[in-house]
């Protein structure tokens, strides 16, 4: 069955609901049922609307709900093909080459390279007064660790339940509905998605090699946003990072707006190569800094701490009290410990550097087949394709799944994949470093 094409009655034989999200069930179901193999070609969006007697537009949403969930692959010009219930198109193209399923879409952190979490939780369950509630934005103990380290004069402190929540609850605190923001560009999916879950308007200005474009960032600054949102180093997904010159740059341009704020967020944290450089060094009063600790230090350790100026910091404050009372002090002091202990920082300063050297070798390796992938700092490699969509068709027909670059940008933004490095070792990158160069050349 692999490789046919599913026919019009197969698909529309049983489905109950011809609506987007009906649609995208049936097929699913199909497809966990085994009824449509991996590699079995969809309809043309068109002739399957008119065979439903809907809009075209229904079908494409169908598909997109399809594509998100790793189920389907393709566009309308190339066709759209299964991939099947793990997302995965087998049978299509030889695959001997690689690994039938080399998942390179995820940016987490290789579990050899994080601190054992024992003696630290040991030494945090002692903690005195956990029967208690706490009222408290951080734990004495943790701020006293993170603040002679932190990359600008910050005021206050509070910790979130992880990045994700760090980022929600500013924004959430600083913002309406329908504000504006200004963001990186290109920039993480997941950070975009929470942005426009906030109801927030968003101006987007290019990430350069040394941070944010100059010109565009005073142009989108007339919009009078309320923040202006970056990552400063080991940015996802370009690995770029924010010269000393640039971050005073755009702290001189930010300080004509007094009512606006500059979000920065260091997700990388200890693990970027790349000195920190924070516009909070020339404008304290109105940057607020968010570290992540997740990908450090353990991803269910969930902390991450925001550092800035009190005003904002107790508005801050109130929406954690608001929404989840407080962040649990026996992690608190967990991270405390781990960040003072000096073989857990030795243990970091190696994983920063397994991790910097995968991401090197697969970049020297493309750049050797004539492809000019430019990450210095990071968890991914920031690939140029000529065609995006059939650049991640044939990867994924190869058993590669990468994410594709549109997913990182509000508008279109020129053709690229985004490929994960931060588990990928050395040998894995020679093996398929050459699948990774055809792809990115397919027109």
């Amino acid at each position: 069955m692999t490789g046919s094409r599913a026919g019009l009655d197969r698909l529309t034989a049983g489905l109950r609901e011809p609506s987007a999200r009906g649609i995208a069930s049936h097929v699913a179901e199909l497809i966990r049922t085994g009824d449509l193999a991996p590699g079995d070609r969809l309809p043309q969006v068109r002739p399957f609307a008119e065979a439903l007697r809907i809009s075209p537009a229904t079908v494409s949403s169908a598909w997109s709900l399809l594509k998100k969930r790793g189920l389907i692959v393709g566009t309308g010009k190339s066709g759209t093909r299964v991939t099947g219930p793990v997302g995965l198109v087998t049978g299509l193209e030889p695959a001997a080459i690689v690994p039938a399923r080399t998942d390179l879409r995820l940016l987490y952190p290789d579990p050899a390279l994080l601190p054992a979490l024992a003696p630290a939780l040991t030494a945090a369950a002692d903690l005195p007064g956990l029967d208690q509630y706490y009222d408290s934005p951080i734990l004495p103990a943790l701020r006293e660790v993170v603040e002679p380290a932190w990359p600008h004069p910050a005021q206050t402190y509070a910790v979130a339940n992880g990045a994700s929540d760090a980022v929600w609850t500013v924004l959430q605190s600083l913002s309406v509905p329908g504000d504006r923001i200004v963001v990186e560009s290109p920039g993480q999916p997941q950070l975009l998605q929470l942005i426009n879950d906030l109801g927030l308007t968003v101006i987007e200005v290019p990430y350069l090699a040394d941070g944010l474009a100059p010109e565009r960032l005073a142009e989108a600054l007339k919009t009078r946003p309320v923040a202006v949102f970056f990552q400063p180093r080991a940015q996802i997904p370009t690995g770029h990072g924010t010269s000393g010159p640039r971050a005073r740059a755009i702290a001189a341009l930010v300080s004509r707006l007094p009512s606006t704020v500059v979000v920065e967020y260091d997700d990388l944290n200890a693990l970027s190569v790349r000195q920190l450089h924070s516009v909070g060094e020339h404008l304290p009063e109105q940057t607020i800094h968010i570290k992540s600790y997740e990908k450090s230090y353990g991803p269910d350790l969930r902390l991450a701490v925001v550092g800035g100026p009190t005003a904002r910091m107790n508005l801050i404050h109130a929406q954690i009290r608001l929404t989840r009372q407080w962040t649990s002090r026996i992690l608190q002091s967990t991270l405390a410990w781990l960040l003072e202990d000096e073989r857990t920082g030795d243990g970091i300063a190696r994983a920063r550097g397994v991790y910097a050297d995968r991401l090197t070798t697969l970049t020297e390796l493309l750049r050797d087949r004539g492809v000019p992938a430019g990450s210095a700092d990071g968890f991914c490699v920031w690939l140029p394709v000529r065609n995006e969509p059939r650049a991640v068709e044939y990867l994924a027909a190869h058993g590669v799944l990468v994410l594709a670059g549109a997913k990182s940008f509000g508008a279109r933004g020129p053709d690229h994949v985004r490929v994960a490095t931060s588990r990928l070792e050395p040998a894995l990158a020679h093996r398929l470093v050459d699948v990774l160069a055809q792809a990115a050349s397919i027109a």
